[in-house]
């Protein structure tokens, strides 16, 4: 029978962290667990979040049009949202998250007369729901801060630290593609220059 591959589970992600002090593997991260068990999987969601809170094409929303004025005027957010910011076409406008809100940083406040049409959302997902090439750098930087905190091996962190920059370049090249980088639009400050308005003379 053929072996089924399939991406990397939550789970096999703590083994692989395990391993690197040596650890044997377990079957299950829920429930009462070891500390090494209870130990690698909050690093593993510290790091996960510390990644995604940076917003890649995975993760990045552009142009969300789902939000809704509440009853005290202001504008919630998803529980999952941690970037917020006005879409391309509102560039002028500078808003932030507050709160679990959406904050207008020129106006220094959180109350709108209605809610955006869209904007630029950063929202954090699940591990599992992550594409395998995010997973895979998440798995190698947590097992490095893992060994790092555990052991302290120089040499072991060293080793893994090479597998980490392997999987961030693999990270970012993947991203890239997703995301359709182009050298005119591949940010912001170039997107702006070339969509800026024409000058009129008069």
């Amino acid at each position: 029978m053929a072996t089924q591959i399939t991406p990397t589970s939550e789970l096999q992600a703590v083994n692989i962290m395990l391993s690197t002090i040596g650890e044997a593997p377990v079957n299950s991260i829920t429930g009462i667990t070891t500390v090494d068990v209870s130990t690698a999987k909050n690093i593993l969601n510290e790091t996960s979040m510390s990644i995604q809170s940076q917003g890649w094409n995975f993760n990045t929303h552009t142009n969300y049009s789902s939000l809704s004025l509440d009853s005290n005027n202001n504008v919630p957010l998803p529980s999952n949202c941690v970037k917020a910011d006005a879409t391309s076409q509102f560039r002028h406008l500078n808003y932030t998250i507050r709160g679990g809100k959406l904050f207008d940083m020129d106006n220094h406040t959180d109350k709108f007369t209605s809610a955006p049409s869209s904007v630029d959302l950063v929202l954090v997902q699940l591990f599992e729901d992550l594409p395998e090439y995010a997973r895979q750098y998440i798995i190698m930087k947590s097992a490095r801060r893992f060994a790092s905190r555990f052991i302290g091996d120089a040499e072991i962190t060293k080793l893994i630290g090479q597998d980490e920059n392997e999987a961030l370049m693999a990270f970012h090249q993947a991203d890239s593609q997703e995301s359709d980088i182009n050298i005119l639009e591949g940010d912001s400050n170039t997107f702006s220059i070339i969509h800026r308005p024409i000058r009129r003379n008069y």
